[in-house]
């Protein structure tokens, strides 16, 4: 067993792993990155479209472009990195980390005073939402079509069927579309397009791509391959309607159904994980209820962006420092989301510091010409944020002045009625 000392160990070599570990690094820090894979860029390798690091870098990057400049940065800073690179068991002491790993070179002991997660997200499958049927081959999720297609130059199918009505699935089917399918229909339970305005023009309507909204598939069918699915028309309450039942004919399925924090490992160490999130509970520099462990990026909660991902990596870096220097915590002041908020993060306010808190929400209504209020544990108005529109499919990001939390035990940000 080969044994290893570090002042920072980070899990994951996707994008949010890369930026905090290549900012410790330069902030002068030992530090060791581990990738379970034989390259680092996470599913950035396999998004071959632009519209990464506009907020960055202020220009429009592929997926590939965008991790380059982080891998370049890994390589040169001396970082210790760990490809093909499993992590099987971590300990939690008081001054000390330790992880199990297991390489293709054998197993690893590693040593460190702390650990950020960055493992990202998993895909949703189709038996969590209870799609009934066979299991016939040519069901997919989007990713994996993804980086069959980009990676691979392999089309799943001629006559598709796309679930979900978010992001990855627009842009898959805009892949589709230009690599040669012949059919293509997207459908989702909601009224209109979970994601992005600007993935519904681009990729949707500039293509006359067909889609039918309130709509869910009810059943797959095939033996062998798929052969079609029976749809199913839906209320507001995405209820069946009976009597709606039709047969779409399809050779392939594609599940673009959401996706779920990978906090298993967090959860296992003793992490307090958020029902709303789906991922582990932090304090506004990214720092889990296990001291010295920190979470970023889709692990944390899902982002629209891949910018804002990276800037919750490089939030998390400062309060790795703040950590390691062994820096004073004040009081603990929660973060409450309110009625219309469906989640929040920070959870919690408690590090001594001057910098402003940034935080990330998404609704849970529409509303045109709104208002964002932070009250107090009083009710009382500490600050208000306009926003032109606000929809559930778009995470919003606020700055809050941290002088206006002096004092307080509870702040709560919610959407205001009038």
């Amino acid at each position: 067993m080969k044994a290893y000392n570090y002042d920072v160990v980070v899990i994951g070599g996707g994008p949010s792993g890369l930026a905090v570990a290549t900012k410790l690094a330069e902030k002068g820090y030992k530090v060791a990155l581990i990738e379970r894979k034989d390259e680092l860029g996470g599913i950035l390798d396999q998004c071959i479209h632009d519209g990464f690091g506009t907020k960055l870098f202020n220009k429009a990057l592929s997926g590939p472009e965008f991790a380059s400049v982080f891998i370049n940065k890994a390589e040169t800073l001396g970082i210790g990195i760990h490809l093909n690179t499993y992590v099987k068991n971590v300990e939690i002491r008081e001054n000390e980390k330790e992880i199990v790993a297991i390489s293709p070179h054998g197993i690893k002991n590693i040593k460190t005073k702390a650990i950020v997660y960055a493992v990202g997200c998993r895909e949703r499958h189709q038996f969590e939402i209870k799609i009934g049927g066979t299991r016939p081959a040519g069901v997919y999720t989007a990713g994996m079509v993804q980086r069959l297609i980009n990676l691979y130059g392999i089309l799943p199918g001629k006559n598709i069927l796309i679930v979900g009505g978010g992001d990855v699935g627009m842009i898959v089917a805009r892949h589709l579309y230009l690599e040669g399918a012949e059919n293509l229909l997207i459908v989702f339970p909601e009224k209109r397009f979970a994601g992005l305005p600007r993935n519904v023009q681009q990729c949707i309507l500039d293509f006359g791509i067909p889609y039918q909204p309130q709509t869910v598939v009810k059943e797959i069918i095939g033996k062998e391959r798929v052969e079609g699915a029976i749809l199913v028309r839906v209320d507001e309450k995405w209820k069946p309607i009976p009597g709606t039942e039709e047969l779409y004919p399809c050779d392939t399925i594609i599940l673009s159904v959401g996706l779920i924090p990978y906090s298993l490992k967090l959860k296992k160490i003793g992490a307090k994980i958020d029902p709303r999130t789906k991922g582990p509970e932090i304090n506004e520099f990214f720092e889990t209820t296990i001291e010295g462990v920190f979470a970023v990026g889709n692990l944390v909660q899902i982002f629209d962006y891949v910018d804002d991902a990276v800037e919750s990596a490089l939030i998390a870096a400062d309060g790795v420092e703040k950590y390691l220097n062994q820096e004073p915590k004040e009081k603990i002041i929660e973060f409450v989301p309110g009625k219309y908020i469906r989640a929040l993060i920070p959870h919690r306010i408690e590090w001594k510091d001057d910098r402003n808190i940034i935080a990330f929400f998404r609704a849970n209504i529409e509303k045109e010409n709104a208002h964002i209020e932070l009250r107090d544990e009083n009710g009382n108005l500490l600050k208000r944020y306009f926003r032109r529109y606000i929809r559930p499919s778009t995470l919003e990001r606020i700055e809050i002045p941290r002088e206006l939390l002096q004092d307080k035990r509870q702040v709560t940000l919610n959407v205001s009625e009038d």
